[in-house]
């Protein structure tokens, strides 16, 4: 660089290292802060888990029927008839702040039966399988007659032979 001194360029050099430093720290706040803001959706508290349900029913436009299932993890799950033929899992929580009542999977339309993965706010992961019979004693019956379910800990669609161990602990009707 002609025209510079030594000094004059060992400085820029140094400008430009701080400029590009600052950068990747400005870079990983913002992706930490991102992180942060992305991890929990907003959670709506209630004074009692009716008051949860209430709202989680009346903002979903639930017809069917809800079945509360506590894991063996004891995390309490809802399985949620939406409608005729459209299912989908909630989760009930009990926290410092109240009770909050929330959809951790996609509605699922079944005619037949399924499954598919689902991942708690504790970070649980689980498959849930729908029959329209039981296919051993790991399968107990919905509340509404219709289904066989099943759910066992860690994403078990994709297996050949998936480990059935079933991670239900008790099944209660909460809305016909």
């Amino acid at each position: 660089m002609k025209g510079f001194s030594s000094r004059t360029i060992q400085q820029m050099k140094r400008r430009g290292e701080n400029c590009i430093k600052r950068f990747i720290v400005i870079l990983l706040m913002a992706g930490i802060l991102l992180l942060t803001a992305c991890s929990k959706e907003h959670i709506n508290y209630f004074p009692s888990k009716e008051a949860a349900l209430e709202e989680l029913i009346r903002s979903e436009g639930i017809k069917g029927n809800i079945d509360l299932i506590t894991t063996m993890n004891d995390e309490e799950l809802l399985v949620i008839q939406e409608d005729q033929n459209n299912y989908f899992v909630g989760e009930l929580l009990e926290e410092k702040k109240g009770f909050a009542a929330n959809k951790i999977s996609a509605n699922v339309v079944m005619e037949l039966g399924g499954s598919w993965g689902l991942n708690t706010l504790a970070n649980h992961n689980y498959t849930i399988y729908f029959e329209k019979e039981p296919e051993n004693q790991n399968f107990l019956p919905l509340s509404n007659e219709n289904y066989y379910i099943s759910i066992v800990e860690g994403d078990q669609v994709k297996k050949q032979d998936p480990i059935i161990t079933n991670s239900i602990k008790v099944i209660e009707s909460i809305k016909d």
